[in-house]
């Protein structure tokens, strides 16, 4: 419907009803090409009603999820890290594995990359690696450019156990944030991005889990609880992130409502996003179910990061990776 108001402005309204299998992101991205076509002459605004509060940046900006200065007591970390998980679903940790550390997992990291894209020129050789989609169970594509590559070694894992588990600041936020060390497992990969890698559309690693008492309307109005958090996912970038070799961006707060799907882009437009720019070594937590995207990688160098979920032991990651093996015969 459009209408044109006293001071001749025209105002498009759009209303959409779809079938359930029609997602949020398909309804954004139609609204979008409408809002091309009809603006393309003129100056517009687009204005967004969405199902639940959107989060938006404070006054005094994301002080609370960066990184610790120095000097600043570890307990002091923890107490503010935990509450920053709360409220926005991310904290940044200053130096959680040291250089010399850094190093040496860089080699276990890139001999386990230079193993995965061998297997995939050798039984792949269709594969346009980079550009076609793969999902497979041990490496998946995560956009143009960006994998998801399963760190599956005894090596890479008594690595994490050793250094990662070992930081007692580690300890002390994973019992404040999923309980007792006996409750959780992790799971370990590394996110990489290869020069040309493009941004990621916006996405949460995991949903909100049925029945889970999350906050969102009922009966009663609005609940303002937040579920706990079920897995927390850990970055440990293996070089400095900058805008040259990229960055993840988050919507700190997006993961206090399942309502959210879909709005991401909002986020951008209210400049409420985060940029979670770091050294190498450092840490970035985030809440599974915060939405983020990678951003590109305009460098000539490789942005290798560590990813590892902690999570309570009854989850399961089943969404992300394939079910059939790189060197699975096709033929079979």
């Amino acid at each position: 419907m459009t209408t044109t108001p006293r001071d001749g402005a025209t105002t498009l309204v759009m209303a959409a009803v779809t079938e359930a299998s029609v997602s949020p992101q398909d309804i954004v991205a139609a609204v979008e090409t409408v809002m091309s076509q009809q603006c393309e002459k003129f100056s517009c605004e687009m204005w967004a009603s969405a199902p639940a509060p959107l989060p938006l940046r404070p006054a005094d900006g994301y002080s609370a999820i960066e990184l610790k200065e120095d000097g600043e007591e570890g307990s002091c970390w923890e107490n503010r890290a935990t509450a920053a998980m709360r409220e926005w679903g991310i904290s940044l940790q200053k130096q959680v594995v040291d250089d010399e550390k850094v190093r040496d997992f860089r080699v276990i990291v890139d001999e386990a990359i230079a193993e995965a894209e061998e297997k995939l020129a050798l039984h792949r050789p269709d594969i346009d690696v980079g550009k076609d989609e793969i999902l497979f169970k041990e490496i998946a594509s995560r956009n143009h450019e960006r994998f998801d590559l399963r760190l599956t070694s005894s090596t890479a894992r008594s690595f994490i156990e050793e250094v990662v588990l070992g930081n007692s600041l580690v300890q002390g936020f994973l019992r404040n944030n999923l309980g007792e060390m006996e409750e959780i497992d992790f799971d370990l990969s590394v996110v990489y991005s290869r020069p040309g890698a493009n941004a990621q559309g916006w996405h949460a690693d995991g949903a909100h889990q049925r029945n889970a008492n999350d906050a969102g309307w009922a009966d009663d109005g609005w609940k303002t609880r937040l579920a706990d958090a079920y897995a927390i996912c850990l970055f440990v970038p293996l070089i400095d992130l900058n805008d040259d070799v990229g960055f993840t961006q988050f919507w700190p707060g997006s993961h206090r409502s399942r309502d959210l799907i879909g709005f991401a882009r909002v986020a951008e437009v209210t400049q409420a996003t985060f940029d979670a720019k770091c050294c190498a070594g450092d840490g970035v937590w985030y809440d599974y179910r915060l939405w983020h995207q990678g951003m590109p990688n305009r460098s000539n160098v490789l942005r290798p990061v560590v990813q590892i979920i902690f999570k309570k032991k009854w989850y399961v990651e089943r969404a992300n990776y394939g079910t059939e093996s790189i060197a699975q015969d096709t033929n079979s």
